[in-house]
């Protein structure tokens, strides 16, 4: 019977301080001007889907930015941007990749470029 007890008061030790470890995750806006239709869209969502410590992503290609939600101590928001760069379009500050963005399908050009 201690032998129970004791193993249950230490599971619930370990669960409680593992719930106390767990970061929030951060939610970020982040402005994607060349984000343009639904299938700019897609393509951002789904390639950032495989980006570590990512858990969630919005675009919105009609008000032009992407609401992703992060964990900080698995990312940051730099990568964050470098990825949807790798993809083909602009971020905030960052410029979209030469070659991927000749990649995109012409629909997904930006009209001025």
């Amino acid at each position: 019977m201690k032998k129970g007890l004791l193993l249950f008061v230490l599971a619930l030790g370990i669960s409680l301080v593992s719930l106390a470890q767990q970061k929030k995750p951060i939610t970020v806006k982040v402005q994607t001007p060349t984000a343009q239709c639904e299938e700019c869209k897609l393509r951002i969502e789904e390639y950032l889907k495989f980006e570590e410590g990512v858990t969630k992503v919005v675009v919105y290609p009609r008000s032009k930015y992407t609401m992703v939600t992060y964990f900080a101590d698995r990312t940051n928001i730099e990568n964050i941007k470098a990825a949807i760069a790798n993809v083909g379009y602009d971020a905030d500050d960052v410029t979209a990749n030469e070659d991927a963005y000749k990649k995109l399908p012409k629909t997904c050009k930006h009209p001025k470029k």
